[in-house]
């Protein structure tokens, strides 16, 4: 059984490695580069999760705005970033992505 679960697990992966190549050449295809990517999210509104999106674009000058739900329950959070090629888009995605719970628009 455990050697069934590591072939879907490795499945997964390489889905998801297919979906962020897939993204990069469409980037690649609709963009051009360097310029300033709109990133936007939706998330709970716990300080931790914020704090953990805060931090993946501390260092690149990105601008952010945010917006909370109507019951408070969840925040939307765009962010302005500068990027200089399609790689850059893919990898904060991919750091985003390891958030519980964050929506990806």
């Amino acid at each position: 059984m455990n050697g069934k679960i590591e072939i879907l697990e490795n499945d997964k992966i390489q889905h998801i490695d297919d979906f962020y190549l897939k993204f990069k050449k469409k980037l690649e295809e609709t963009h051009t580069f360097p310029k300033d990517y709109i990133f936007k999210f939706i998330l709970s509104t716990k300080q931790d999760e914020i704090a953990k999106l805060y931090s993946i674009f501390e260092n690149s000058n990105a601008s952010f705005s945010t917006k909370d739900s109507k019951n408070g329950k969840y925040s939307s959070i765009t962010v302005k970033a500068p990027v200089s090629d399609a790689d850059d888009i893919v990898i904060y995605y991919r750091q985003v992505a390891a958030i519980d719970g964050i929506v990806m628009l």
